[in-house]
Formats: structure tokens, sequence, C-alpha cells
């Protein structure tokens, strides 16, 4: 098949328990207009060996075998090997719904240069909640009404992820859009910002189509990772960058500050996570350091959030107590962990 519909990435490291939910997801499907590209990112577990037996019996699938070089690196392989016109993604621990594809090609039409749709979150195996962009369809080919549209997509975080949108591959290419290799935080975020940049047709789909896996306790998440902050707040800015662009700043900045300061207590939470080697008193000097940014000061003097727990926080962390700080961190690390 040299041209097909739909290219489907699927970054694999050590998914032996997974990987198989994950290829029937797809391979259910009787349209013929998909390529799978299974990117294996040096997996010590048996992932390679299970791919590589759907791969032999099935031509619609490639199998890539990489040192391991991180998620954002596999994906990047897969867009550079992509053929299809269209391009998606799947984690190796997802898995789509019935007749996902079949319904994503029935949307698509020779404009489209990015569809974005809705996905289930499924915690532990048991369905949480259904995530939808809109409760309508929805088409743009005006970049205008499309920013307008985005802004709550962004605000609700609908905007992150790359397995519930198909973008159109020429257009990935053309302008070199790839995943930053170099960071492991907010990396789909950023590949997703540079994608909705200058983007002008895109289509809205009110329906779930992925099933998002969520395990307590696994992954980077779990894990306490020192520049979390700096990347986040690296991240926020160009967020802000962004919608400077688009002449929309002024009317989202408490948006921006609202993240900002959710992100400053999240990474102060994080002291309290189990690998965290920090000492009590580097903890409190690094609460200090933060919060004497001019950039925080500026935005903790602001007060217009409109909603409790921002306010909340914002008066924990204008108390400039560090002490006080950190205990009201490990109290809402204690309620996060009983989520």
């Amino acid at each position: 098949m040299d041209s097909p519909l739909i290219s489907i990435i699927v970054p694999v490291y050590n998914a032996e328990k997974t990987i198989s939910r994950a290829i029937d997801s797809i391979l259910s499907h009787t349209s013929l207009e998909f390529e799978l590209l299974l990117v294996n990112d040096g997996s010590n577990d048996n992932s390679l060996q299970i791919m590589r037996l759907y791969a032999d019996a099935d031509s619609r699938i490639r199998v890539f075998d990489l040192p391991n070089s991180g998620v954002s690196f596999a994906r990047n392989y897969g867009i550079n090997h992509a053929r299809g016109k269209y391009t998606t993604f799947l984690d190796a621990d997802d898995y789509y719904v019935e007749m996902a594809i079949e319904k994503i090609i029935s949307e698509l039409d020779s404009e489209i240069q990015l569809v974005i749709f809705g996905y289930n979150v499924e915690y532990e195996n048991k369905y949480s909640n259904c995530l939808l962009p809109n409760d309508q369809n929805l088409q743009f080919s005006n970049k205008g009404k499309f920013r307008k549209f985005v802004i709550p997509l962004i605000r609700n975080e609908m905007i992150n992820a790359p397995w519930n949108k198909i973008y159109l591959t020429s257009y990935l290419k053309e302008y070199n859009l790839l995943f930053p290799p170099d960071i492991n935080i907010g990396e789909d975020l950023k590949f997703n910002l540079s994608v909705i940049r200058d983007i002008q047709d895109v289509k809205i789909l009110n329906r779930a189509l992925v099933n998002y896996t969520v395990k307590k306790g696994e992954g980077l998440v779990s894990r306490f990772r020192p520049n979390r902050f700096e990347l986040r707040f690296t991240l926020i800015m160009e967020l802000k960058e962004l919608l400077s662009y688009w002449g929309v700043i002024r009317e989202n900045q408490a948006m921006i500050d609202r993240m900002l300061i959710r992100d400053i207590m999240a990474y102060f939470m994080d002291f309290y996570k189990s690998n965290c080697k920090f000492s009590h008193k580097e903890k409190l000097k690094l609460i200090n350091e933060i919060l004497c940014r001019h950039e925080i000061k500026e935005i903790l003097t602001n007060n217009h959030y409109d909603d409790l727990s921002t306010k909340v926080l914002e008066f924990i962390l204008n108390t400039k107590n560090s002490r006080f700080i950190l205990l009201s961190a490990k109290i809402l690390n204690i309620k996060r962990a009983l989520r």
C-alpha cells in the first residue's frame, strides 16, 4: 500500500501488557485505508516480539526498532516515515473505540488540516467520564473564528494530547512540526501549540473515539522532577506569546495567570513524592526563590480569579510564608493521593 489515507503512529516502550489491545483496536477496522507504524523505543520486555508477530500477519503494519530515545523521538521518527495523507497517534496503553477509524475517515475532506475529537478517560479499567471538544460537529476555514473557539480547549487541556487529533501530514512536514525531544514535560502541548499557530482548516467532532487509560502511581507524572517548574513556566510563556501573536492576550491573561499559580503549587506538592531528595531546608529555599521572581510577584497581585480553588492557592502563596506554604502543599498532596 503506497498511499494510505491515514498513518497511525504508536510509540512503544515496555508495553507488553497493553500493546496487543491497542493494535487489535486498530486492526478490528474493516477499512484498508490506513497504515500502522509501531515504533519500538528500546523496550526490554516482549513488546518488540509481539509487534513483529502482528507485522508478519498484516501488511498494513510496519515495525521500527530504535534505541531508547524517548516518546518524542519515536513519534518524530514515525512522522518522518508516514506515507498517509493524514497522521495520527495512539499510545501503547490506550485503544480506539469500535469503528473509530471509519468514523474519522467519514468526516475527512480535501480541505482539512486538523481534526480534533473527544475521548473517554478509563481509570483502572473503569470509565470515569467522556470529554468532548464541543456538543456538536463544527468546521472552521477562518483563522480568527478557530482561534476564538480553541481558547476553551486550551483552558480545559483538550488541546494537549496528540492522540485525539488527526493532522494533515503535508502540513506537519512543510512546516517541520515535530515533538521537542529535549523535554519530557509538556512536549505534547508544545507540539500542538506549534500546529495551531497558523492553522486555518479545522474540523471538530463531538465524538469520543479513543479510550485513554490512567493508572494510579505509574509513569512520569508519579515521579518528582526537579526541572518540572522551569519547563512548565517556559511552556506557559510560549502560550502567552501565542495568544499575543493572535491578539487575544488581554482577555485571556487570567487564564495564563491561573495556569501558572496552579503549576507553582503543583510543583511544591511534588516535594512530597517519594523520590524527591530535597531536604526541608532546600524546599523552603526553593519556595522563596520562586515567589521572589518578578513575574510571579506580578501575577500574585492581579487577583482576578473567579474560581474558589485558584483564590485559595493565591491566598496561600501570597502569605509569602514558606513554612506555611510547604505545610499547605503537604496537605494538598495528601488529598491528591486519596483521589
